[in-house]
């Protein structure tokens, strides 16, 4: 019963990519994030990241989730 979120196939072309980036964060139910060296020296992985923790403190929601990986 899950459904993953992966840009190449949810996102629309000509609309905004950290809009939907947050569109689709707000919809979700739960939010993982696997925390890599990669993902920590990517603009996009940091901004989601942030934007699920600010959310979910502003709403007093717990939906985010960090897995590190080596």
């Amino acid at each position: 019963g899950f459904k993953c979120c992966m840009h190449n196939r949810d996102f629309h072309p000509g609309k905004r990519f950290l809009q939907q980036m947050g569109d689709n964060i707000e919809a979700s139910r739960r939010v993982l994030c696997f925390l890599s060296r990669h993902f920590l020296d990517s603009y996009y992985c940091v901004w989601e990241f942030r934007h699920a923790y600010e959310a979910d403190e502003s709403r007093g929601r717990r939906r985010l989730a960090a897995v590190m990986l080596d």
